[in-house]
């Protein structure tokens, strides 16, 4: 055991490290207790997670009435009651809503999206707690989507709470204003980590702000460049666009957990743009970091994009302008 369940102050309950755990380490694995599609309306979401709430064992329904709730639900569903006044079917929809509203603000302020187009609940790992400069992360495990396994993202010291970024993905590249309204209006707390902490920001603060910035500015120069027919794109001014920004990105206090992404397009854009170098570096680098994060899911996506681009070597070493097939194939990710 790694980790164990703490009071941690203002943010309540928390993981903390048990011993000393190094970067790349497995803390923990959570399988999903609950599991929804994401595309379920709040309405018929309510009936399924008390449906499958019932299934749990007595411990495990202790532990999901114990999590935090979603500020805002009590007081949508008297609102719905209000507006239902006399229609009778949006008075049954709110009539359900109200039923399970306690179990609805409890998944919904807890849920994590899976790779597998679900909203789940994991009864462990919803007790991890944010931070936009996190010292672990969670990615799905290679056969089972709802099952997550927790990896220290630097080295952790003993007694050191486990954080996760709950924005990663949607506010990679935010800046700090942004990443407060996303947070209060997703979970409705400020965070006071080390890159938000403080009214005045300090030199690393600044530091980061700046390198976000360069890279929405990347971002935007490579838009413009797809924004025309493909025939006209210039895949070695993107390729060049998308090296830039992996080295900012390197730079980022949580880079690490983000390079993988961008590694991936730069390959991609490197078989476009007929740049064998920068593949061979690229493809390196991100082998790297997926032997240091240790993540089994990474290393088949790299083996999948690597196997792709077997196939397309002749066209590489060839030169020759990629067609539609090809940019299809290597299509990368913004």
């Amino acid at each position: 055991m790694s980790v164990t369940v703490k009071n941690v102050g203002e943010a309540g309950r928390g993981l903390v490290a048990l011993k000393d755990i190094k970067v790349g380490e497995l803390i923990d694995r959570d399988t999903a207790v609950i599991a929804i599609p994401a595309n379920v309306n709040v309405w018929e979401a309510g009936e399924e997670i008390v449906r499958q709430l019932k299934k749990m064992s007595s411990t495990e329904k202790e532990e999901f009435y114990n999590l935090t709730r979603k500020d805002g639900i009590h007081q949508l569903c008297d609102e719905l009651m209000e507006d239902a006044a006399g229609d009778t079917k949006s008075h049954s929809k709110a009539q359900k809503l109200i039923k399970n509203c306690n179990e609805i603000s409890i998944f919904f302020n807890n849920d994590i999206a899976t790779d597998d187009s679900f909203r789940c609940l994991f009864l462990y790992f919803s007790l991890l707690n944010h931070s936009c400069d996190p010292n672990s992360f969670w990615t799905g495990t290679v056969n089972n989507p709802r099952q997550l396994e927790l990896r220290a993202a630097k080295d952790i010291q003993e007694g050191e709470e486990m954080t996760v970024n709950y924005i990663l993905v949607e506010g990679r590249f935010s800046d700090r204003p942004t990443r407060k309204v996303m947070l209060m209006e997703g979970w409705r707390f400020y965070c006071k980590c080390s890159l938000c902490q403080g009214e005045n920001l300090n030199i690393h603060q600044q530091k980061q702000e700046i390198l976000k910035e360069e890279i929405i500015i990347l971002q935007s120069d490579m838009i413009s460049e797809c924004d025309q027919n493909p025939a006209t794109v210039s895949w070695a001014r993107l390729c060049t666009l998308q090296s830039e920004l992996v080295e900012l990105v390197g730079q980022l206090s949580c880079g690490q957990l983000l390079l993988g992404r961008e590694l991936k397009s730069l390959a991609n854009l490197a078989q476009l743009a007929r740049r064998e170098d920068i593949l061979d570096n690229t493809l390196n680098s991100w082998d790297l970091i997926i032997q240091e994060l240790g993540v089994e899911r990474w290393r088949r996506e790299y083996n999948f994009l690597v196997e792709k681009l077997r196939k397309w070597t002749l066209k590489r070493k060839k030169k020759e302008n990629p067609n539609e097939e090809e940019i299809r194939q290597f299509l990368w990710l913004m």
